[in-house]
């Protein structure tokens, strides 16, 4: 242990364990926010520096609860707290050797062009959706299956938006290690490295080894990620790489893209699905719009955020999780209360049009109300789109 101790009268908490390679995780339950805050200052006492500190309030539905989250660094330790007052709990991360993001982004160059916030349309099926910042750099948010085709449309479509002869991605985030969601990624990088600059990626891929995945094939997995982290060190070897965790913040010309959710907020549960590993995060906009992406979280994740953020949801745009599959939840969908919603599935799962088959669940059968309040037009009219054609939001 680097980090001093989490001091707590109640003095319940869970011994240390490990997600990754390089970290050390504790959840301390049945503390309080006063001993959140005594932790930080123990922190700064020992010489750690702090690089971010945030609060953010659940609102009035919630008994106003404020959550905390702070950043400290000394030499190659990094330390990552989040304190969720819905659970009376404090999450903290032990990290070595992982990049920390800036307070803001040092390559701004101004206002240049208007945001627009994409999704593709994937002739494979995933998930995919592409930001071109005001400074026309682009963030990316996962892909989708390993494509020659739809790597080539991602690649054309960024070529057609940018504003420079070369293309550069800010930021490539993924939310988890699932092939159609980092399979296009593996085959861009490899076939466009020369053609396509890519300053930074971020995700949170825990250690196979280290997590039991009852519904899935581990192996595969670790296939998969150690594939795609081979081409993006063979690759884009001067790229750097974050370790997702939540309540960071990273910042671009135009927008925060802040990390609302995390596998951090869940240790030590045991997972039945990689989707259970899944990260979320939204997009705050200077001209005021949010776009909230929630990937692949299941239930857990989702009603655990409802109770931890409350009314701070509130976003214009969400992407519907699990593409429209099991996993949301209705509580979660009101604070969001969005006016367009994007739906990473065909046009035709997404009508319903595959009869006996559990796409069907995107109109809300199945149990599955939380979809059909989002379709609800007595509630609200709403805009949704299908991933079955590229479609552009201009922010």
């Amino acid at each position: 242990m680097n980090i001093p101790k989490y001091k707590t009268i109640a003095g319940q908490s869970y011994p240390s364990g490990s997600l990754g390679k390089n970290d050390l995780r504790w959840r301390i339950q049945n503390t309080t926010v006063e001993e959140c805050r005594e932790y930080a200052e123990l922190l700064e006492t020992a010489g750690f520096i702090k690089q971010a500190q945030k609060e953010i309030s659940a609102g009035s539905a919630y008994a106003y609860n404020v959550n905390l989250f702070y950043t400290y660094k000394k030499g190659d330790i990094c330390v990552f707290i989040f304190w969720d007052a819905s659970i009376h709990t404090v999450f903290i991360t032990e990290e070595t050797a992982r990049a920390v993001p800036c307070v803001k982004d040092a390559e701004q160059t101004g206002n240049l062009v208007e945001p627009i916030f994409t999704q593709i349309h994937l002739n494979r099926g995933g998930m995919c959706y592409v930001v071109r910042l005001a400074d026309g750099r682009f963030i990316i948010v996962d892909g989708g299956e390993y494509s020659a085709e739809d790597s080539l449309r991602l690649y054309e479509f960024m070529k057609e938006n940018s504003l420079q002869e070369i293309p550069t991605v800010a930021l490539w985030v993924f939310t988890h290690s699932h092939s159609d969601h980092i399979g296009l990624a593996t085959r861009f990088i490899a076939d466009y490295k020369d053609d396509v600059a890519i300053n930074a990626f971020a995700y949170q891929f825990p250690d196979c080894d280290k997590i039991t995945v009852a519904m899935e094939s581990v192996e595969e997995m670790k296939e998969d990620v150690a594939f795609f982290e081979r081409n993006i060190a063979s690759n884009y070897p001067n790229a750097i790489t974050y370790t997702l965790h939540t309540g960071q913040s990273f910042y671009f010309t135009g927008l925060e893209l802040e990390i609302l959710w995390t596998v951090d907020d869940t240790y030590p549960t045991s997972y039945t699905s990689f989707n259970d590993l899944s990260a979320a995060f939204r997009m705050k906009f200077d001209g005021g719009k949010n776009v909230l992406l929630l990937g692949d979280c299941m239930l857990e994740a989702c009603r655990r955020m409802a109770h931890t953020y409350g009314d701070y949801l509130k976003s214009d745009i969400l992407q519907v999780t699990h593409h429209g599959l099991i996993g949301g939840d209705k509580e979660l969908y009101e604070l969001i209360d969005p006016e367009i919603c994007f739906w990473a599935t065909s046009e035709e799962r997404f009508l319903g049009l595959t009869p006996n088959q559990r796409y069907q669940w995107c109109l809300g059968e199945g149990g599955c109300d939380y979809n059909a309040y989002l379709r609800d037009d007595s509630i609200r009219k709403r805009r949704h789109y299908s991933a079955g054609k590229t479609v552009s939001v201009k922010l």
